[in-house]
């Protein structure tokens, strides 16, 4: 066999190419033609009694052929890969008949090229400033607040009883537009907590005050709603059956025991509870939003050639997963295109954009963990199972038969990135 490499760099592709000749290819032949033969099938005779000279007539070259390209693919592709390559693939190698003939075979596999990277500087850039995290009363009180409503009490209020914000009301909708009735504008024994801000604009604050029974109220739909219905005025005739004011515990030590929160025994402990999760939530989001601007300045830094066909075929992946989530949300690609105004021109830009930002940021991320050679300790992988085991309730024997310890592994390895990074630059 021979074997020769070339690199198509308008295409993002690379090719190996292994010519099989001589002996070892006139032999090949032989031994397919004798398969062929042996697997013949002709009317009136049974498999492998077909007499010779029959036989001849059913065994044309393109069968001996495909039959040699068969039994030479493997052995071609396994030839190529114990050579001296040059040219790197991204993924597995096609292989293609290129030639075939009495007095050669030659095979050709085809492969995106993998992509070049040229690490910029990644330590101690100053161009991005860390912010500060701070915590405010009204966001501990918003959280405090996301406690309370697992033991929130309904109380039906009294028949002349108007409603007001935060009450909880059970009623029937039917919704018009010019005077029509529109599809996904009606529906039965509706629950509904006032000032949720479930309904467009306007719905809710329009239902404070009306009582029991029939009622009509005047909205119009915002300009970002589907293209039916934006910036439409419509009328909503409603019927409320039912209106039920909602009481929130106390804040005080007894919702904290209800609460049953590991070493929080006092209100006081509680709100310094909530407090730390805050810091330690905000503290990480900006950490993260600090790390993607800083890989976004080491992408610029940086020299990346990258195949077209590598961000091509990245983009058709995240189109598969971008009409999965239109579907999730009851909508399609037309639908998509009609309420946003985009063709597929803009549609396809904005995906190549962001597989091309996607496939360089994992090549960058990964160059610098090659280079720092993270490590991940058995107590980093304990910690993350026992961390799991706190937040799901299950013991940690448990979570370990549940979860890979490679995906964990993973994990740590990306924790390990993010705190680099944040404490080596800025």
């Amino acid at each position: 066999m021979k074997f020769t490499e070339l690199k198509i760099i308008e295409q993002g592709q690379g090719k190996w190419i292994v010519t099989i000749d001589g002996t070892e290819w006139t032999d090949t032949l032989k031994k397919a033609k004798n398969r062929v033969l042996a697997n013949l099938e002709v009317p009136g005779f049974r498999k492998g009694k077909i007499p010779a000279a029959q036989a001849e007539k059913y065994v044309t070259p393109s069968k001996v052929y495909n039959e040699a390209y068969r039994m030479m693919v493997s052995p071609a592709f396994d030839f190529a890969r114990a050579q001296d390559v040059k040219i790197e693939p991204m993924n597995s190698p096609e292989p293609v008949p290129a030639k075939v003939s009495e007095k050669e075979l030659v095979i050709e596999f085809l492969f995106d090229l993998k992509p070049e990277i040229t690490l910029g500087e990644y330590k101690n850039i100053k161009t991005i400033k860390k912010e500060t995290v701070e915590v405010t009363k009204e966001e501990i009180e918003a959280v405090i607040e996301q406690y309370c409503e697992q033991f929130i009490m309904e109380k039906p209020k009294a028949a002349d009883a108007k409603i007001e914000k935060g009450d909880i009301v059970t009623f029937d909708f039917k919704g018009f537009v010019n005077g029509e009735a529109f599809k996904g504008g009606e529906a039965k024994g509706h629950k509904l907590v006032i000032g949720s801000n479930q309904f467009i604009p306007g719905f809710e604050d329009s239902m404070i005050g009306l009582g029991l029974g029939e009622a009509k109220i005047d909205v119009t739909f915002p300009e970002g709603y589907t293209a039916e219905l934006a910036n439409k005025p419509a009328t909503f005739e409603l019927n409320i059956i039912e209106v039920k004011a909602r009481e929130l515990p106390k804040k005080d030590d007894e919702l904290v025991k209800d609460l049953n929160l590991p070493n929080v025994e006092t209100f006081a402990q509680f709100e310094a509870k909530v407090k730390e999760d805050i810091t330690k939530q905000k503290t990480q989001n900006i950490k993260n939003q600090f790390v993607n601007d800083l890989i976004a300045e080491v992408i610029k830094n940086s020299k990346i050639e990258l195949p077209k066909t590598a961000i091509e075929n990245q983009a058709a992946d995240l189109r598969k997963e971008f009409e999965a989530q239109l579907k999730q949300q009851g909508l399609d690609i037309k639908k998509y295109k009609k309420v946003t105004g985009l063709n597929d021109d803009a549609i396809k830009a904005e995906l190549l954009a962001d597989a091309k930002n996607k496939l360089e940021t994992y090549l960058v991320t990964t160059e610098i963990r090659s280079k720092e050679k993270f490590k991940v300790t058995e107590e980093a992988i304990n910690e993350k199972f026992e961390n799991l085991a706190a937040q799901f309730g299950i013991p940690a024997d448990q979570i370990k038969t549940m979860v890979n310890p490679e995906m964990l592994k993973s994990e740590i390895i990306n924790d390990l990135l993010v705190d680099f990074l944040y404490s080596n630059n800025g």
